[in-house]
C-alpha cells in the first residue's frame, strides 16, 4: 500500500558526501571570514539570557527593521528560515500539477527538487558560463508558470546589469508570469536589481544572509515584493518557523553591517586578484564570492588541502574565495599568485533631485498650484510667499500634497491667518490635519496636473549632460515628481538619468525609502544627495540613521541652502561639479 505520493519515489534525502578531515571548505560558497569578534561577543551575551522555553516572537519586529533599511513599503518584506525555504513557499503557493518552472542550467542544485516536491517541472534554460537572455525569451513561448532567475548565477558567477534584464522582466509581466529573482550573491555584484521590485507586481526578489553576513549556520533569508503578493505567501508560512537564536543573530548582524561590508569588499577584490593570477586556468567572469575555473582544478586543490566543487560532466570546478591567506594558497597551488591590482575605489553615488537642482521648475510649479487653488478655492488669498512658506514647513515637497495642505489648512484656520500659520509650523508640520490632507490630495493632484501641462513651458534646465560627466561616481535621480511628470522633465533637460520618482508613499520625500533603494541598487559606500528643500535634507538624515554603516552627505543648493541641515552648500549644482571632479570630498 502506498501512503505517500508515488512521483516522489526517485527523490533521496540530502546527505553530505564524505569529506576528509582538515580540508579547507572552498566547495560550499560560505563567507571567507566568520563573524567579527565584537559581533560574536554581542550575540553570545544575548544568548546567555535568551528564554529558551518561550516561542520566538520577534519576527515581525525584525522584519520591520529590515524593511525600513531596504526602503520597502509596509508588508513588502518576508523573513524566512533560509532563502531556500522561502522559494519552497513560493513554489507551494504558485505551482499546480505539471506547471513549468524555467530555471538556469547550470543552476542552483536545489531548484529541481523544490519544483518536483511542489508538483512542478523544471524547464532548463541553457545559459553556459554567461547569462544570455535569448533562451529565456524562447521559454516564455512555452508559458511557464514561474521564472527562477539567479543573478549572480550559481555555479558560474555570471551577472547582467538591471537595464539588460529589463526587457525580459517586461515580457514576463505582459504574460503575467511570476518572476523570482534569486539574488543570493547580490552583495558581491556591481549592482543589484532592487529598483525593479516596486515596478513589477509579478516580481519577487530573494536574498540570503548566509553569504553577505557570514550566517549560513543561522538559516536566514528574506524576500521582497508587492505587499499583496507577500501577504499571500506570509499566510502560508508556519508560525514560529524562525528560531529565536536566529532572530537574535539577525538583529546583531544588522548592528554590525559595517564590519560585514568590509569583508564583502575584500572578498570581491581577492576574487579579481585570483582570477587574474591563475593564468593556467580560465576564470569565467564572476560577480559572486566564487570563481568557475577551467580546466577542473579540484584535484590539485584537494591534494594541497582545499576542496572545490567539480561540475558533473564539465571540465570545470567552482572555487569559493577564501580569506587572504587561503586565497594566496589557492593561487599558489594552481601555479600562480594573487595579482597585484589597483586598490578598489569606494563606490560613490551622486543622487540628484530634479526640481531646483537639474531644472528650474519654481515658476512652473508655483503657477500650477496658484491656478489649481484659484479653481478649487477662488477666495483664497495666495501668493509666492505662501508657496515658499509651505516648502519651508517640511513634508510638502510634493506640490499635489502642498495644494491639498493649503485647502486643509484654510479650512482649519481661515483665509487671513494662513501665512502666519505656515510660518509657525516651519519644521513641525500639521500632523493634526494629516487625515484631511490625504483625503483632499487626489482631487488636488488632478487639478494641479491639469494646469501643469501648460505651465511646464516655464521650466528651464540648470545643467547639461556633458557637465555631469563625472569620474568615479554613479549618478541617479530621486524626485518628488510622479512618473508621468518625470517624462516631461526629460524633455526639458534633453537627457535622462536612472533613478526613482514618487510612485508610492514610501518613496515620497521626506521618507528615506528612495535613497535607501538607490544605495542598495548601486551597492554604494558613499552617497551624496543634492537637494534644495527641507524634505530633501530630512530624507538624507533619516536614511543615514537606518544605514549608519554608509557615508551619507547632503549638499544644499538654491535660495534656501543656508536654512537647511547640509554638509555642503553651493548656489547651484553647476557650482558643485568642480569639487566632485577634483575628488575633494
Amino acid at each position: 500500500m502506498t501512503f505517500l505520493r508515488s512521483d516522489l519515489d526517485d527523490l533521496r534525502p540530502y546527505t553530505r558526501p564524505p569529506e576528509p578531515d582538515g580540508l579547507v571548505r572552498l566547495h560550499m560558497n560560505e563567507a571567507a571570514n566568520d563573524w567579527p569578534v565584537r559581533a560574536r561577543a554581542a550575540l553570545l551575551k544575548r544568548l546567555e539570557v535568551l528564554p529558551f522555553r518561550q516561542y520566538p516572537e520577534r519576527q515581525g519586529e525584525l522584519t520591520d527593521r529590515l524593511r525600513l533599511r531596504l526602503g520597502a513599503p509596509e508588508g513588502g518584506v518576508l523573513l524566512g528560515s533560509s532563502s531556500g525555504a522561502l522559494l519552497d513557499l513560493v513554489a507551494l503557493a504558485g505551482l499546480r500539477e505539471g506547471d513549468l518552472v524555467a530555471a538556469p542550467e547550470p543552476g542552483f542544485s536545489l531548484y529541481p527538487m523544490l519544483a518536483k516536491r511542489n508538483r512542478g517541472r523544471i524547464l532548463p534554460i541553457p545559459v553556459g558560463d554567461g547569462f544570455p537572455l535569448e533562451p529565456w525569451f524562447a521559454a516564455l513561448e512555452r508559458n511557464p508558470r514561474q521564472l527562477w532567475i539567479t543573478l549572480p548565477n550559481n555555479p558560474t558567477g555570471a551577472w547582467i546589469a538591471p537595464e539588460t534584464l529589463e526587457p525580459l522582466l517586461e515580457a514576463a509581466a505582459a504574460k503575467e508570469i511570476l518572476v523570482v529573482l534569486d539574488e543570493a550573491y547580490a552583495e558581491f555584484a556591481p549592482r543589484t536589481h532592487r529598483l525593479a521590485v516596486d515596478r513589477y507586481p509579478n516580481l519577487l526578489l530573494l536574498r540570503t544572509f548566509s553569504k553577505a553576513c557570514a550566517s549560513a549556520g543561522w538559516r536566514l533569508g528574506y524576500l521582497m515584493g508587492a505587499p499583496a503578493l507577500v501577504a499571500q505567501l506570509a499566510a502560508l508560512q508556519l508560525p514560529y518557523s524562525i528560531p529565536a537564536p536566529s532572530l537574535e543573530a539577525l538583529d546583531v548582524a544588522l548592528d554590525f553591517m559595517g564590519d560585514f561590508e568590509r569583508d564583502i569588499r575584500a572578498t570581491t577584490a581577492r576574487r579579481e586578484a585570483l582570477a587574474a593570477g591563475v593564468t593556467d586556468y580560465q576564470a569565467a567572469p564572476s560577480a559572486a564570492n566564487f570563481l568557475l575555473l577551467r580546466p577542473d582544478p579540484s584535484k590539485p586543490l584537494k591534494a594541497g588541502g582545499q576542496l572545490a566543487r567539480a561540475l558533473p560532466g564539465e571540465d570545470a570546478a567552482r572555487v569559493t574565495i577564501g580569506d587572504e591567506a587561503t586565497a594566496t594558497e589557492t593561487a599558489r597551488m594552481l601555479g600562480g599568485a594573487l595579482a597585484r591590482l589597483p586598490e578598489p575605489k569606494p563606490r560613490r553615488l551622486l543622487v540628484l533631485d530634479v526640481d531646483g537642482v537639474l531644472i528650474d521648475a519654481g515658476q512652473s510649479f508655483k503657477e500650477a498650484v496658484r491656478r489649481a487653488l484659484a479653481t478649487l478655492r477662488p477666495a483664497l488669498p495666495w501668493s509666492e510667499a505662501h508657496f515658499t512658506a509651505f516648502k519651508r514647513v517640511g513634508g510638502f515637497n510634493n506640490d499635489f500634497r502642498l495644494t491639498a495642505g493649503a485647502l486643509a489648512l484654510v479650512e482649519s484656520c481661515g483665509d487671513q491667518d494662513l501665512l502666519k500659520a505656515l510660518q509657525a509650523a516651519e519644521g513641525v508640520g500639521f500632523p493634526r490635519l494629516e487625515p484631511r490632507i490625504q483625503e483632499l490630495e487626489p482631487m488636488a493632484q488632478a487639478e494641479v496636473q491639469r494646469h501643469y501641462t501648460e505651465t511646464v513651458t516655464l521650466e528651464r534646465p540648470l545643467i547639461t549632460r556633458a557637465e555631469l560627466d563625472l569620474k568615479g561616481w554613479e549618478i541617479a535621480i530621486l524626485t518628488g515628481r510622479p512618473p508621468e511628470e518625470l517624462s516631461l522633465a526629460w524633455k526639458v533637460l534633453g537627457f535622462e538619468l536612472p533613478g526613482l520618482c514618487d510612485s508610492a508613499p514610501h518613496l515620497r520625500k521626506p521618507e528615506p525609502g528612495g535613497l535607501l533603494q538607490l544605495a542598495d541598487a548601486y551597492r554604494a559606500e558613499e552617497i551624496l544627495f543634492v537637494g534644495d528643500t527641507r524634505d530633501d535634507a530630512t530624507c538624507l538624515r533619516a536614511a543615514a540613521t537606518l544605514r549608519p554603516e554608509l557615508a551619507w552627505r547632503f549638499a544644499a543648493v538654491g535660495p534656501d541652502r543656508e536654512r537647511l541641515d547640509a554638509d555642503l552648500r553651493f548656489e547651484t549644482l553647476r557650482d558643485l561639479m568642480p569639487t566632485l571632479n577634483k575628488d575633494l570630498l
